[in-house]
């Protein structure tokens, strides 16, 4: 029997023209009123690097998209963030090494990147191409590579990459940043790589001082690096999850990081459990999984830890069917459910239950409900009758009632990651709008599409002025946000 052919191919296609505050068309004149400020989105948009055509959906240069929402009226910007790795491109030239792909550099040059990169030293890094934020009066853009580079919320132009002058070292972090919102602490983990010791140290920065400050947490160390594309915080721990997923830093000095990656069967999984207060470390054995997208996690009132995360069905790395060779072929093999881990630190003892079993990913919640009980998902998902299709559609989650969800599917309709954007003039969790881009995959065009967060109603989908390569991550960020 033949595979079903599907559409999204071409919603990887590299896009090249920028645009700079266009009015969009929006005949239905339905936005509401109280929808002011700036959705922000970044993504990989150009998939050939000077002469180098990148292997993967991760290699491409970075784009930052915007959608401004005032008094009912929308206009659209999208600007490439130019980095060195940009700068080379306009040259003719691919000067570092991307997600999955190798620059072709001489030895020399290859060698002199390399040294610099292990002494924390260089900026020759990959594209910002995963999220951004906001910190310390900020705007940023990141990557997974410690580099951070500032950008103009306004007009999108890139300003310069953040040089910290504290002792903190290492070459690799996440691009999911935590933030408390009762304490206005920043979270995030530095990864420090040498030959046979890989330190992961936990910090903290607070987003209200007008320098980014970073103070250590806690550290602690192994002689692998296990990947993490997402950790947790919750009122008085952070929880790192140690995962099948791992490399060693002999296998990044001669790979690509994405092929060193190798999904270890036998390795004996754990979540590290850090005291925010004290950096005391607990470590709670677990049956293997593996996820990259966490969607929340809080404290019960007996002490326990919730943590709610996707986890992937298959024991081998989910980043490998994201090359293009794979791609190209319109057929996809992911498999997720959402579990609901219970940590007990008294006993030692983890647990978990399967929450939702949809193909789900880029989980969104309520910002204002992180780290904290909570009741709704927002989540791409791919619709149950078109099983090798990329994420297809819209869902939502209802936590005290799983089963009763809500959804948005249409064919040959691809949505990136849904932004939630909550109704001020409410106090109900999931009163808000629910934003994004969509792929037309029959068409080959964007749209921008606003849904009722209660009810999954459409309240506008509005046609943009070009295509729009899958994006990653973004967030919504009101006029006060802009400004201070």
């Amino acid at each position: 029997m033949s595979q079903a052919r599907y559409n999204f191919a071409a919603g990887f296609n590299s896009l090249s023209q920028e645009h700079n505050h266009i009015k969009l068309s929006n005949s239905e004149n339905n936005i509401p009123t109280w929808l002011n400020g700036s959705l922000i989105k970044v993504g990989p948009a150009q998939f050939t690097i000077g002469k180098t055509k990148v292997n993967h959906w991760f290699d491409g240069l970075a784009m930052l998209y915007k959608f401004d929402y005032s008094n009912g009226n929308i206009t659209f910007s999208n600007v490439f963030i130019k980095s060195e790795q940009y700068q080379a491109h306009i040259n003719g030239k691919m000067q570092c090494d991307e997600f999955a792909t190798k620059a072709p550099l001489k030895l020399l040059e290859r060698l002199k990147n390399i040294f610099a990169t292990m002494a924390g030293k260089t900026t020759l890094n990959p594209s910002c191409n995963v999220n951004v934020s906001k910190m310390n009066n900020t705007f940023i853009a990141m990557t997974e590579v410690n580099n951070q580079i500032t950008f103009n919320p306004s007009t999108l132009d890139t300003l310069k990459q953040i040089i910290y002058t504290d002792n903190l070292n290492g070459q690799m972090t996440t691009a999911h940043p935590v933030l408390d919102n009762k304490t206005l602490e920043l979270f995030n983990i530095l990864i420090d790589i040498k030959p046979n010791k890989i330190k992961y140290q936990i910090y903290k920065t607070n987003i209200q001082t007008p320098q980014a400050t970073r103070e250590l947490v806690a550290e602690f160390s192994r002689t692998y690096l296990f990947y993490m594309h997402s950790f947790f915080v919750t009122s008085n721990y952070v929880i790192v999850y140690n995962g099948p997923l791992q490399t060693t830093a002999t296998s990044l000095l001669s790979k690509p990081f994405n092929q060193a990656l190798k999904y270890n069967k036998n390795h004996q999984c754990e979540f590290i459990v850090i005291d925010r207060h004290s950096g005391k470390l607990i470590v709670l054995p677990v049956e293997p999984m593996l996820f990259l997208h966490g969607i929340n996690s809080y404290e019960t009132a007996a002490g326990e830890i919730i943590i709610d995360l996707i986890a992937y069905h298959k024991e081998e790395n989910p980043y490998n069917n994201f090359y293009f060779k794979e791609i190209t072929n319109n057929h996809l093999d992911l498999t997720t459910e959402i579990r609901r881990y219970t940590l007990n630190t008294q006993n030692n003892n983890v647990q978990y239950e399967i929450i939702n079993q949809n193909t789900i990913e880029f989980p969104f919640i309520n910002p204002e409900f992180q780290n904290h009980e909570y009741r709704y998902i927002f989540a791409t998902y791919r619709d149950e009758s078109r099983p090798n299709d990329f994420l297809n559609g819209l869902i939502k989650i209802d936590l005290q009632n799983p089963q009763d969800k809500l959804t948005w599917h249409q064919p040959n309709l691809y949505p990136s990651e849904p932004i939630f954007v909550k109704n001020p003039e409410s106090e109900n969790e999931d009163d808000g709008i629910l934003m994004t881009n969509v792929f037309d995959g029959t068409r080959q065009i964007s749209l921008l599409l606003l849904l009722d967060a209660k009810n999954f109603t459409e309240i506008a989908r509005i046609d943009l002025p070009c295509h729009i390569p899958f994006t990653l991550h973004g967030n919504f960020y009101t006029y006060q946000d802009l400004i201070n």
